[in-house]
């Protein structure tokens, strides 16, 4: 019985030191957009430096990857997208708006200045509240 409760301590343990190593940041990264939701859900880039990012929207209708407040400087290499926003009709002006439509691409270049947790989602109208959200960790350069 001893074994088997240091067995689980030590188990819990190791499981407990791998969750809390972070990703690798990348440099070019690729999100598949569905109808709802993003793959992978986070993804985690270096701050100051530039990531190509691209969005595969396999869905049936338009989708965007976009971040509300967020330091960062892109360049569009393939824009599929519109250029409405989608948040219930009204305009917003989002630090950071991708978009590609039904079965489209888009590659941007992104640079971001600060490091953090972002909160990514689809702008369309509910397609947040329907769960389409994930994150962007943007970790230290070291």
């Amino acid at each position: 019985m001893l074994k088997r409760v240091l067995l689980g301590v030590v188990s819990l343990i190791v499981l407990a030191a791998c969750s809390a190593q972070q990703a690798k940041p990348a440099t070019d990264v690729t999100v598949e957009m569905t109808d709802f939701a993003y793959s992978p859900s986070a993804i985690t880039v270096p701050e100051g430096q530039p990531v190509t990012l691209t969005v595969e929207n396999t869905g049936n209708i338009e989708h965007d990857f976009v971040v509300e407040k967020i330091d960062v400087t892109t360049n569009a290499v393939q824009d599929s997208g519109s250029d409405m926003h989608h948040a219930h009709g009204e305009e917003q002006n989002y630090d950071l708006h991708i978009s590609a439509g039904a079965g489209e691409t888009s590659v941007f270049q992104l640079t971001v200045s600060e490091p953090g947790t972002y909160q990514v989602f689809c702008s369309v109208e509910g397609h947040k509240e329907a769960g389409m959200i994930g994150e962007l960790i943007v970790l230290n350069r070291e």
